[in-house]
């Protein structure tokens, strides 16, 4: 329906990427019997503990944790057009740039472990590893570099063709050099 509405729209390239999620945020409810009223009754279903105090959190693809508003952490679409693909032809394609990205990310979440104790930006990459985790591990295939900034950093990996940048904000930009 949003093509039909919008005749400046145009579909995605076969072959594109688009990073997306879909968020459910549910609460239990429960009658108040003297006003005849709906309140919340926190009683989540999807927690490590079921009936819980919280919200139930539905997400498409994986967070790893409660935050919505973490696209690297979002599931991946691939688009494809069926005018010019047949179904013995249709292929999962490889997103050369992802472990670019998850190296951008990595050097991110690790300085932000590393501020958080430290209190203070650092351009050693050898200093952020013990801050390095799941599901962005510091990368040994990339080339990495930090500078420094008046109150934060820029972080770079490069893996490949591509170059990802990535500063304190979680500013994240890739580049490919074909």
């Amino acid at each position: 329906k949003l093509m039909e509405r919008n005749t400046l729209a145009k579909r995605p390239a076969n072959g594109v990427f688009w990073r997306v999620n879909f968020s459910r945020v549910q609460w239990g409810f429960k009658l108040n019997a003297d006003n005849g009223q709906y309140e919340k009754q926190p009683c989540c279903q999807s927690c490590a503990t079921p009936g819980s105090a919280a919200e139930d959190n539905w997400v498409w693809s994986k967070q790893g944790e409660v935050a919505m508003h973490l696209p690297e952490r979002w599931g991946i679409v691939q688009f494809e057009s069926s005018e010019t693909t047949t179904s013995s032809e249709r292929a999962v394609l490889y997103y050369r740039e992802w472990p670019c990205r998850c190296a951008a990310m990595a050097i991110y979440y690790a300085m932000k472990g590393y501020h958080e104790k430290e209190g203070e930006y650092t351009s050693d990459i050898e200093a952020l590893k013990p801050y390095s985790k799941p599901p962005f591990p510091i990368s040994e295939e990339a080339s990495m570099s930090i500078s420094l900034t008046a109150g934060g950093y820029e972080a770079r990996a490069a893996i490949a063709s591509f170059t990802a940048t990535v500063n304190e904000e979680r500013y994240l930009v890739v580049s490919s050099q074909k």
